[in-house]
């Protein structure tokens, strides 16, 4: 399978054919491999191929690899914008990267809006002033359907689905290629693994029977390992903590993941009173933009507010504990998503460890950095390192990254597409799976519209 898409792939990059690809691949089927190879081949000839990934963590995995965002300078509020443009001119080293390249990947693409693809389409058309499809640039898409589709605040499936890819114009235009095959499971001739591997497809599909009056699943008989509480869950996820939390290995391959940020917060405190060491605190400050909106917006008003992807205002850490970073400081090795270790606190700087990818156990220096929230009424700007804890992630942060041990807690259920798909396929075996969850019954959110070919 693996060699019949390379080939396809490598053909078209050969005879110069401009065709839009993209490649179905379940977690563990050796997407990421086959990617990585594609480029080797077309960086040894001297040519250019350009690797972007939706989100910093999948960007982090692939050689040179940017977000979308940061290559094709995308504007933020992609979801409010009406025809979003990419900020590229001809003459800029960018403009020129695009005319010559003879590739274009783009990893976890299903996280993508489908007005990013389309900003793309007319960038390359007048780029190359050629009017086909992407100025007749060979693309390849990669990524899962099954897994969570582009975030659209206070939408409705409607909306998610509308932004999707597949409800592009575009969309038309793509090929198909699949990989089915579970690497992971054929390496380690482990019959346990391929169950698994089966059942997650099944909650991915979701081909799970749901029940008519609760509209939930039944977990599968030795998916997982049960837990009823939250504090067994930390319990069995990071077993005696107070001896293990300053060895950066167990660190990276174990977390907890939930649906919400309030379920993440809540988690990450209940872990940190469990560290006795000395607690460090550092404050942000808040300031409004417009200094006539000061008298209307305190500053203690500002400081309770607490919008996602954004740090807190009382930020509390301890030595080893860890964290992960909320925006692009040094791409690829300090992207939004990247987990770290404390290691050393300082009134304006805080020294860390990379825990995954990479850069694994390279010391870094992290800053305080002004950050503006875009879906607020009023404008203010938060002075704060830009960091939270990171014993638990949300599900939708993790996308990307494997675990060795993971706990998921499902006392709130999951409310968008493929979130229990994503958070489940973190592990490769069902022995290190944790599930805190009522009677072994879970809300699974599936559009099987998004599903179809």
């Amino acid at each position: 399978e693996q060699k019949d898409i390379y080939d396809k792939i490598m053909h078209c990059v050969d005879n110069n054919v401009g065709e839009i690809f993209f490649l179905d691949a379940p977690g563990g089927t050796g997407k990421t491999f086959v990617i990585k190879l594609i480029l080797a081949s077309i960086r040894s000839e001297n040519d250019i191929a350009l690797a972007i990934a939706s989100s910093g963590i999948a960007a982090t995995l692939l050689p040179g690899g940017r977000t979308a965002h940061s290559a094709l300078k995308l504007p933020l509020n992609l979801h409010s914008t009406e025809t979003p443009t990419c900020n590229i001119s001809k003459s800029s080293g960018m403009g020129k990267v695009l005319q010559q390249c003879k590739l274009i990947i783009w990893d976890e693409c299903t996280m993508a809006h489908k007005k990013s693809l389309e900003a793309l389409d007319q960038c390359l058309k007048d780029l190359r002033g050629n009017s086909k499809p992407f100025g007749s640039t060979l693309i390849l898409l990669a990524g899962d359907f099954r897994q969570t589709l582009p975030i659209i605040p206070r939408s409705t499936p409607a909306d998610e689905m509308n932004a999707c890819l597949k409800n592009s114009n575009l969309w038309a235009h793509v090929k198909t290629l699949k990989l089915t095959t579970n690497m992971r499971v054929r390496l380690q001739n482990d019959d346990s693994g391929q169950t698994f591997s089966d059942q997650l497809l099944a909650i991915g599909n979701g081909k799970l029977p749901v029940d008519s009056i609760s509209g939930r699943i039944q977990l599968p008989a030795e998916f997982c390992n049960l837990v009823t509480s939250k504090n067994e869950l930390i319990e069995k996820v990071f077993p005696n903590i107070l001896n293990n939390y300053k060895n950066n290995k167990w660190l990276s391959e174990t977390a907890i993941l939930a649906p919400k940020n309030i379920n993440v917060h809540e988690i990450n405190n209940i872990v940190l009173t469990k560290i006795r060491d000395q607690a460090v605190l550092y404050k942000s400050v808040d300031t409004v933009l417009e200094p006539n909106e000061a008298v209307n917006y305190p500053s203690e008003f500002l400081n309770s507010i607490d919008p996602s992807g954004f740090p807190p205002h009382v930020l509390q850490l301890k030595i080893g504990v860890p964290i992960i970073l909320l925006r692009n400081i040094n791409p690829p090795k300090l992207c939004n998503g990247t987990r770290l270790a404390v290691k050393k606190t300082m009134e304006n700087l805080i020294e860390a460890t990379i825990l995954t990818g990479p850069f694994e156990g390279e010391a870094v220096l992290i800053p305080r950095i002004p950050m503006i929230p875009t879906d607020l009424p009023f404008q203010f700007k938060r002075l704060q390192f830009p960091i939270r804890l990171a014993f638990a992630i949300t599900i939708n942060k993790a996308q990307g990254q494997s675990l060795e041990k993971c706990g998921i807690d499902l006392n709130t259920d999951c409310f968008s597409h493929g979130q229990l798909y994503v958070a489940c396929s973190r592990v490769g075996k069902p022995d290190n799976l944790f599930i805190c969850s009522d009677n072994w019954t879970a809300k699974n959110v599936v559009y099987s519209q998004v599903l179809r070919s």
